[in-house]
């Protein structure tokens, strides 16, 4: 059997979730190597996470008042292993509204959604090469780890009840109306 001269993009592919693996090896130990690390290891996803609050907060009428991927030590705070808990940004809203509160919260789930938009179009804007591939991979890996909304997100979201209860009655009505179309 001959080695291939061209390359294989299944390779590129297993090299992609190699390297997708790696990534999260990486996040997990974050926690491990010191505040130094952790904060640089951890900006690009803080920024798309800070950044879709405040996109969210915009166009649903939030009136965002603050940003900040500045990280800063909470005074007098420590997780259970009794290191300082760091709060890496922050967007805050001066107008959580009933409106405005549950989506501005969980606007970093959007990044699922772009992820697979990415995943999908990669390859339209750039060659199917090994760079291309891999870079796609940690671009997919850096919006789906950036996608997870915090405890403050959920404390948030939940801060108005009817909110909550607008946005479910929606849910319903709108996978009602797909179910019966």
């Amino acid at each position: 059997m001959e080695p291939s001269t061209a390359a294989d993009p299944a390779l590129f592919h297993f090299a992609g979730i190699l390297l997708a693996a790696a990534l999260g090896v990486l996040q997990g130990r974050a926690e491990r190597t010191g505040a130094f690390l952790q904060i640089l290891i951890r900006l690009p996803g803080t920024l798309l996470h800070e950044v879709a609050h405040l996109l969210v907060a915009f166009v649903t009428g939030g009136r965002p008042t603050g940003f900040s991927i500045i990280p800063r030590c909470c005074a007098g705070t420590t997780d259970r292993s009794r290191r300082r808990v760091w709060v890496l940004g922050s967007v805050t809203i001066g107008n959580p509204s009933v409106v405005a509160a549950l989506p501005s919260a969980m606007a970093p789930l959007l990044l699922l959604p772009f992820a697979w938009f990415l995943y999908q179009n990669w390859f339209a804007w750039f060659p199917p090469d090994l760079l291309h591939t891999l870079l796609m991979y940690a671009a997919v890996v850096l919006c789906c780890g950036s996608s997870l909304p915090s405890s403050q997100d959920v404390l948030v979201a939940l801060s108005r009840p009817l909110g909550v209860a607008l946005y479910a009655l929606l849910g319903v009505g709108g996978w009602l109306m797909w179910k019966n179309f």
